[in-house]
């Protein structure tokens, strides 16, 4: 395994990472026995930043990683997330000290590493569910964070940066409040670093990586696999409304000719292709069992993609993947 600084905290993660939404059941069926399995064999291929939420399976992403470090003596790097009541920012404070006791004792530790913000965020609070704005991040959210922190509970705060309003999210994060931001990029969405194509239906994520870098913020590569989309075949229904979703299989369907030479699988291509990005520190992709885990893992050895398929794959980025 490789390893990186993770920006202005120093902690030093490997750059393939562990994203607990598999464990969490987010990304198709597994059990807990296989959940627990897989975050050691991650252990013992040199993984060490894990990624979960209590969001990811309503806490069995956290508690199947309490389950499996128990026992363990590797040194782990541990970031969870809150997602702040956007109706009761009054009691912001309490409300995040609620969730990370519970997170804790899932954990099973008395602290974490870093803890992300999960809200969106948007131009006015409440545009979308559970979204709040630059005011209540940079107010009585960052006012909450800091107090957990100080309390010893988190070293670290970071926001997840995921689809969100886009002059919102530079505002805070040009604030220099926050540690870390988990940043959304894949083969199919590149918008957290470059900008977006003309006319493409992308979400933009305005370039975050880059404004991270600025500030010397950790940078955790999110949706390395596009919901399932950079993988052999979804493993889980796809709800008829998730039109992005469809997209993305379809615009996926377009890169067999990354499959050459080392690299096999399309879920290898897609974690090469972050890892080629040497200003992500560290990707997660969300692993649900020992066969994946070992597929992440051994990307660290395969070789970046060729002139000849970066060539082709910007043709085919830059026309939004249409002919």
């Amino acid at each position: 395994m490789q390893y990186n600084p993770l920006g202005r905290t120093g902690l030093n993660v490997s750059r393939v990472g562990f994203g607990g939404g598999g464990i969490g059941q987010v990304w198709g069926a597994t059990t807990r026995e296989e959940a627990v399995k897989a975050v050691h064999r991650a252990l013992d291929l040199g993984i060490n930043y894990f990624d979960v939420a209590p969001a990811y399976g309503d806490g069995k992403a956290e508690e199947a990683l309490g389950i499996a470090l128990e026992g363990r003596s590797e040194g782990v790097i541990i970031g969870t997330k809150v997602r702040v009541p956007a109706n009761n920012l009054a009691d912001a404070t309490g409300a995040v000290q609620r969730s990370m006791e519970t997170s804790l004792r899932l954990l099973k530790r008395d602290s974490v590493d870093i803890l992300h913000v999960h809200n969106r965020f948007t131009e006015n609070r409440g545009d979308v569910p559970n979204s709040l704005s630059a005011d209540d991040v940079m107010g009585p959210v960052l006012k909450a964070y800091q107090a957990v922190q100080q309390a010893g509970k988190t070293r670290f705060i970071g926001l997840s940066a995921m689809d969100h309003h886009v002059p919102t999210l530079k505002t805070i994060m040009e604030s220099g409040d926050w540690d870390t931001v988990l940043a959304y990029y894949n083969l199919l969405n590149w918008t957290a670093h470059l900008s977006p194509p003309p006319g493409a239906a992308l979400f933009d994520n305005g370039q975050n990586i880059l404004l991270a870098k600025k500030h010397n913020m950790g940078v955790i590569g999110i949706r390395s696999h596009a919901a399932g989309a950079l993988t052999s075949g979804v493993d889980r229904p796809v709800p008829p409304d998730n039109d992005l979703l469809r997209q993305d299989v379809a615009s996926a369907a377009q890169l067999g000719f990354l499959l050459d030479g080392n690299i096999k699988t399309l879920s290898q291509a897609a974690t090469v292709f972050c890892l080629m990005n040497e200003d992500i520190h560290t990707t997660v992709p969300g692993v649900k069992n020992q066969a994946e885990t070992e597929e992440m893992a051994g990307c660290i050895d395969l070789a970046s993609f060729s002139e000849a398929q970066m060539t082709r794959l910007k043709e085919l980025y830059f026309k939004g993947f249409r002919y």
